[in-house]
């Protein structure tokens, strides 16, 4: 049995739309489930479902879905997420689950800031998402 979490995978990663067809081409690689390794490649993209609750008494489930964009600069992250927001996110079955409605909630960005030392972290665009589901 499909989890919603590779359900969202599938979603994001589904007919190249964003290794290819987006302004910002992410590879299928760099699109990770929680986080990012500090040392690979931008562009990045990372999802992670915090909570999941029944929506109905039936079947139907609701989820908080976030999508990090992870860029660069502030202009790609958020070209990347307003890409996803117009173009990636998509009702249908998923890896055998189906995704019924996805509601945005927020979406922010935040320019790249300076760490420690000469660390700099990139840019970030955040997508939050409310996903009615059913296994």
């Amino acid at each position: 049995m499909a989890s919603i979490e590779s359900a969202i995978r599938a979603m994001l990663i589904r007919s190249t739309l964003l290794s290819s067809a987006s302004p910002i081409d992410v590879p299928d690689a760099r699109v990770t489930h929680g986080y990012r390794l500090q040392s690979s490649e931008l562009p990045a993209v990372t999802f992670e479902v915090a909570t999941t609750v029944p929506a109905t008494i039936g079947v139907i489930r609701e989820s908080e879905l976030t999508i990090t964009c992870i860029c660069d600069t502030t202009v790609d992250a958020s070209s990347l997420v307003d890409y996803i927001e117009a173009s990636v996110l998509a009702t249908g079955p998923y890896d055998t689950v189906d995704i019924h409605s996805l509601v945005v909630k927020s979406k922010t960005v935040a320019a790249p800031t300076a760490g420690l030392g000469d660390e700099q972290e990139p840019a970030t665009a955040t997508l939050t998402v409310t996903v009615h589901w059913e296994p």
